[in-house]
């Protein structure tokens, strides 16, 4: 607890860090957890979207969620950033999904995915405020 007194941040700050693990946390457990014959295997495109989706997020997320603690602890110049940039790609992300991905997958129909789907934006507002706070006021700690 010492060591995040130092760095001064709002408790809307830490709220949004933890709905932002959360919803990450979330996520990675419902990837990890589809059923194997969710995706059409017959088509192509399904097989390199689900490719996408699992592999690529999956290994960001992993990373992001590992390595985000480490950055914003160490140096909060650089904790910025990399929240600006993560914030971006989410964003962008959820731009994607609906206007490419949602067409060509079907989700299934789980009480946790459609949780996730929803919940959605408040992630991209958690990160969104993150990078308002981190930007506009600075800790004095960092």
């Amino acid at each position: 607890m010492v060591a995040i007194k130092k760095y001064q941040f709002t408790k809307l700050f830490w709220g949004s860090f933890i709905g932002a693990y959360g919803f990450l946390l979330l996520a990675m457990f419902a990837i990890a957890t589809l059923p194997d014959n969710v995706f059409d295997t017959w088509d192509e495109i399904h097989v390199r979207t689900a490719m996408k989706l699992t592999y690529l997020r999956f290994t960001i997320v992993i990373f992001a969620l590992l390595g985000y603690p480490i950055i914003l602890f160490t140096s909060v110049r650089n904790a910025k950033f990399v929240t600006i940039a993560l914030t971006a790609w989410a964003i962008a992300i959820y731009i994607d999904d609906h206007l490419v991905l949602y067409r060509i997958i079907e989700y299934p129909q789980r009480g946790l995915v459609n949780f996730i789907q929803a919940i959605r934006p408040l992630f991209l507002a958690c990160l969104i405020w993150m990078s308002f706070e981190l930007t506009f006021r600075p800790p004095e700690g960092g």
